[in-house]
């Protein structure tokens, strides 16, 4: 069933007849010579009680147009069929040149200027808390797991994924209340009842020739858009004042030979590898590289910036393997030694 817009736009067309032709009981055919789809132009000779009176291909025809016209106005039609007499698609002259150019949805207009204001395509979505993730030093390890755990998980860029597991009874809305989403929106609520329409549209107006700043939200999303494309991302904060971490994890990229274990479109099954970056009292600068395998099994290289580290890190080897084993890892390998693009 077509729409109303677009029905008001097919126009039948009655020949205009002479006299003879009349007499004859024999309208001439019109426009036998034209394909189905053709396009074509029409002229407006004359309006009379709703009916133009149109010069098409060199026949005068009598149509009724869905909008209003002037003698000598131009129309672009396309010739449809005969049904038994002749049918045109009327396309209005403000929109001819529009209706050739693809027309975007909202949505596609929101994502394509997202993507005009994404950062370059090499640069990794960077998530920056602003508060350390603890007031002081001394936390354990599980403790430290759990804190960078539920930094990332409530980060927001896995939020709709956190809602449909909520939906099912998967996820708590206490924890869903804690991501960006919910809070950016809670905040914007209480903003919005604190200023009057009138002050937030003169305070949030930019500059001439300044652009506005990008939503905290859409940058969110752009985020997400990039994780999408790429599986991987950073994390830059401090672990607790004067303690900072630069965290990095990327999902490998598929070789096409597959994995031991792994099947297509199974993401659990694939590789990630993630790289840390800290300073340590006496070790220094330590570069971190993991690789967890499809096997979930680990492999671990510590590159330490000064010598007199990776002798240390050496000597308590044995200790540090001991401990990842405690805390369940299964090491496939260990390594410690220095190398230039550490």
């Amino acid at each position: 069933m077509y729409p109303t817009q677009a029905l008001s736009r097919v126009l039948a067309a009655q020949p205009v007849l002479d006299a003879i032709e009349r007499d004859h009981g024999a309208p001439r055919a019109a426009f036998e010579h034209l394909t189905i789809g053709q396009s074509l132009s029409g002229q407006v000779k004359s309006l009379a009680k709703g009916i133009a009176l149109v010069d098409v291909a060199g026949q005068t025809v009598a149509m009724r147009l869905p909008h209003p016209t002037q003698p000598g106005d131009t129309l672009r039609l396309r010739f449809a069929g005969h049904m038994p007499q002749a049918v045109f698609l009327l396309e209005a002259p403000e929109a001819a040149a529009a209706d050739d150019a693809p027309q975007l949805s909202a949505t596609a207009r929101l994502l394509s200027d997202l993507v005009q204001r994404l950062p370059e395509r090499n640069a990794l979505p960077t998530l920056a808390p602003p508060l350390p993730l603890f007031d002081q030093p001394g936390a354990g390890p599980a403790e430290m797991a759990l804190a960078l755990r539920t930094a990332l998980v409530r980060s927001g860029l896995f939020y709709e994924s956190h809602l449909a597991n909520w939906a099912v009874g998967l996820d708590s809305l206490d924890g869903l209340m804690q991501e960006p989403q919910n809070r950016l929106a809670a905040a914007e609520n209480a903003r919005a009842a604190s200023l009057s329409a009138t002050t937030q549209t003169l305070s949030e107006a930019p500059a001439d020739g300044e652009q506005k700043p990008l939503n905290p939200m859409l940058a969110l999303l752009s985020q997400q858009l990039q994780v999408l494309e790429s599986p991987q991302f950073a994390w830059r904060g401090e672990l607790w004042p004067g303690q900072p971490l630069a965290w990095e994890v990327r999902q490998e990229p598929e070789t096409g030979h597959g994995e031991k274990g792994a099947s297509a479109g199974d993401d659990a099954a694939r590789s990630w590898e993630s790289r840390l970056e800290l300073t340590l009292p006496r070790l220094g600068k330590l570069t971190v590289h993991l690789r967890l395998d499809a096997e979930r099994a680990f492999s671990i290289r510590i590159a330490p910036e000064r010598p007199e580290a990776e002798a240390l890190l050496q000597c308590d080897q044995g200790r540090l393997l001991t401990r990842m084993s405690e805390a369940g890892c299964a090491l496939q390998r260990f390594t410690v030694y220095r190398d230039a693009d550490a």
